[in-house]
């Protein structure tokens, strides 16, 4: 078992800012991921709303944070994160490879994808079904793809779709809440072709060669090779449960200051319960909760 100050769960840029600040004061820490650090950001084509740096990529923005832990000397260690026990005082971090001692713990997982839950969309994932277009995208080259969504992220794949695709169909099963200039760039692509319909199942051979959508009373067949059902996120909070930790729709309840009801524990990022989740404010949360786990050690270690 290792001991120190401050565990961090999740190396999202919610993570890497927490990592930052506590490394910067006195106290000890490790932050374990169990995929690439950088978390969401590695899915991210461009951000051009984070303050000072103009039009940065996701992985340039996570390789930018990583680097500075780096050079600061934070212990960041993979691991997936199987539980989490309070004893008194002490919290103990199980992972699939270690298990930590500390007296604080910050969570910054992020959340997991919402699936469409139609026929064919396991059955043809990683054969035409991706929720990553930036991952996946080169896949479908001069090929037809479909995209089903209604929320930004969904806008922003579709944008970087259509730089690849011979054609990509945007689908929205619901009213569009994606920002006007996503929406509007979308309109203006010659190869975009917007519907508001409802995703029934995924078909194929061997890959995906079409999609069956409801329009009103009308069932259509798409042809497509590439189907990118994005339908949103959903909290990756689940393993919280025995700490009886405050949820609101599975997300994590924190003040102003990142705790939570149980103390010593704070949430960063999209685990939080918030309004806006965005990449600057998934920094500000690791700053915050950070501050406030340095402040509840030194406090634990006055007693």
């Amino acid at each position: 078992m290792k001991t120190v100050d401050v565990v961090v769960v999740g190396a999202g840029i919610a993570g890497l800012s927490a990592a930052i600040y506590l490394k910067r004061s006195s106290l000890s820490l490790v932050l374990l991921e169990k995929m690439a650090p950088g978390g969401k950001l590695l899915n991210i084509h461009e951000i051009d709303n984070y303050p000072a740096l103009g039009s940065v990529s996701g992985p340039e923005l996570a390789n930018k944070a990583f680097e500075q832990c780096n050079a600061l000397g934070v212990d960041y260690q993979y691991g997936n994160v199987m539980s989490i026990e309070k004893q008194g005082d002490v919290f103990y971090v199980t992972t699939d490879m270690e298990r930590y001692e500390a007296k604080a713990v910050i969570i910054a997982v992020g959340t997991e994808k919402l699936k469409a839950g139609v026929p064919g969309e396991n059955e043809f994932n990683g054969r035409g079904v991706s929720y990553c277009a930036t991952c996946d995208g080169n896949f479908f080259k001069g090929k037809e793809v479909a995209v089903i969504g209604y929320k930004d992220q969904a806008a922003e794949e579709a944008i970087y779709l259509a730089g690849l695709a011979s054609r990509c169909y945007f689908i929205n099963p619901k009213p569009l809440e994606a920002a006007e200039s996503h929406l509007e760039v979308l309109k203006g692509k010659e190869n975009v072709v917007m519907m508001e319909a409802e995703l029934l199942r995924i078909e194929g051979d061997k890959l995906v060669n079409k999609i069956v959508v409801k329009s009103g009373e009308e069932e259509k067949e798409i042809p497509v090779s590439g189907v990118f059902p994005l339908y949103g996120e959903k909290s990756a909070a689940s393993f919280l449960a025995p700490l009886g930790v405050e949820l609101e729709r599975g997300f994590m309840v924190c003040d102003a200051n990142m705790n939570t009801n149980v103390p010593g524990l704070y949430g960063a990022g999209d685990i939080v319960a918030k309004k806006l989740r965005q990449v600057v404010t998934a920094a500000s949360d690791g700053a915050l909760a950070a501050t406030s786990a340095i402040g509840y050690v030194h406090m634990l270690r006055k007693k």
